[in-house]
């Protein structure tokens, strides 16, 4: 009886273990469904685009505020950005630190409008992952056709039921080696839809893979640090350092020059272009060798565009670092506040170039000595953020530097962040009033020594006698 007793001990707290886990799944799903829900799949590009838009209804009594969005668990670390509107407005997401049954990461989007109970709302969520087309094969010559394979859930992953649902894949060519059939069906070319797909439960999960042709470019930046400094008396620099890789398939054999100015380029590139801000000048490219002279620059109305061309194409498995200077006029990305010793960095938040995955990206933003107050604000979070102090010439104490760091990025996350800062006045003078010290001790110097007489021995003219 005693050794019965002490197993009973042991079961409350595994029930109320179990029974606190269920209850963190199921608001989400007894109290909201998916009426419709329509996903659009995007592989055109290197980088997996989804846009799915769903009509929600609230089948419970209690009005619901909140939403939750639920990422496969092999999609956890590919996820590049969860975007979520609602008549065009965006909310706020927020990722939750609990897993669902197949380890799903869940995000909790908070709407503006709550849903209260036979009331529906129709959302649209905008998702990106990169890293999830495969080259395969993984090795290829230079003209082969450039094959990838792509496995998802043929459902939409959600904690919620899903009454209808249809699913279209889109694809960059029409070459599709192989593709699940989950009837119902229908090929057109270069898209695939699945579905109507009905009563859908929570969680449910078929896999759906592809292996297709791609002509997407696998341009991908491994590591970017982008440096901006501000300067009140000139204007904003950028340095930009790039480690860009061609992540397709790895080239089997030796290149061949005369087969590649064949144009047996296959999924090889070798041209790059980028939109740099409107009056960027001093501008220059270079690598570890020197200057790069095949580039070109040509003014728009909106922007400069800058097109550059590598030392060497790039082909599967090849990587080339380069850096790309340029500057900004100050009054172009710096305002003022008025009446106060505040300023405004408006300026955007990754590449200036088209088209590139950026694994690691590190923005550092270069204050002027004596900047105060430091507050950022940017569009979409962040892995992390530091401070550091850069000290150059004519500093005393060192300047401050803003280091945000961000992985996984797209073309998504080319928006606009603001860097807020005090800055004051008397500190503009400084450096001029320290460069005209400088040339006063300099020149009186020169002037007080050219005036002395450091001789050592009598002066001849005072060592003859005087003849009257």
């Amino acid at each position: 009886m005693a050794a019965r007793s002490g197993r009973t001990t042991l079961v409350p707290p595994l029930l109320l273990l179990l029974a606190t886990s269920l209850q963190l799944l199921a608001p989400a799903a007894a109290e909201l469904i998916y009426d419709t829900l329509d996903r659009q799949i995007d592989l055109r590009g290197q980088a997996e685009r989804v846009r799915v838009t769903a009509v929600v209804r609230n089948d419970g009594t209690a009005v619901e505020d909140t939403l939750t969005l639920a990422i496969p668990a092999d999609r956890t670390h590919n996820v590049s950005y969860v975007k979520v509107t609602v008549s065009k407005r965006k909310l706020v997401v927020e990722p939750l630190k609990s897993l669902g049954p197949r380890g799903e990461f869940f995000f909790r989007v908070k709407l503006l409008d709550p849903i209260r109970s036979g009331q529906t709302q129709k959302i649209v969520v905008q998702m990106g992952f990169v890293g999830v087309l495969i080259p395969h094969p993984a090795v290829a010559n230079h003209n082969d056709p450039h094959l990838v394979k792509y496995t998802t859930n043929l459902y939409e992953t959600t904690p919620y039921s899903v009454k209808t649902q249809t699913t279209v894949v889109k694809f960059s060519t029409s070459n599709i080696i192989s593709s699940t059939k989950a009837k119902p069906y229908s090929s057109q070319g270069d898209k695939i839809t699945y579905g109507p797909y009905t009563d859908l439960k929570p969680f449910e999960h078929k896999d759906l893979n592809f292996h297709f042709e791609t002509k997407a470019q696998f341009s991908t930046v491994t590591a970017l640090e982008r440096e901006i400094k501000i300067c009140h008396w000139g204007g904003a620099v950028f340095s930009e350092t790039y480690d860009l890789r061609n992540s397709g398939a790895n080239l089997k054999d030796a290149f061949h020059r005369i087969d590649y100015e064949r144009m047996q380029r296959g999924y090889s590139f070798e041209d790059l272009s980028a939109k740099l801000p409107k009056n960027s000048y001093g501008i220059d490219f270079r690598d570890d060798i020197g200057n790069i002279s095949t580039s070109h620059v040509r003014e728009t109305s909106k922007h400069v565009l800058f097109q550059m061309r590598p030392r060497f194409p790039l082909f599967g498995g090849w990587h080339s670092i380069f850096k790309l200077f340029y500057t900004v006029p100050i009054e172009q990305l710096v305002s003022s506040v008025a009446g106060t010793s505040s300023y405004v960095l408006n300026t955007t938040f990754s590449t200036p170039f088209d088209g590139l995955v950026i694994e690691d990206h590190t923005v550092k933003v270069v204050l002027p000595e004596g900047s105060s107050n430091i507050k950022w604000v940017t569009p979409f979070p962040i892995e992390s953020v530091d401070k550091e102090i850069l000290k150059t010439y004519l500093d005393l104490t060192g300047r401050p530097v803003l280091v945000l760091k961000a992985k996984n990025l797209m073309r998504f996350h080319n928006q606009y962040f603001q860097v807020m800062y005090s800055y004051p006045n008397v500190m503009i003078h400084r450096g001029p009033l320290f460069v005209m010290i400088g040339f006063m001790v300099f020149f009186g110097s020169i002037i007080m020594f050219s005036r002395m007489d450091l001789s050592i021995g009598r002066n001849e003219d005072e060592t003859k006698p005087k003849v009257e």
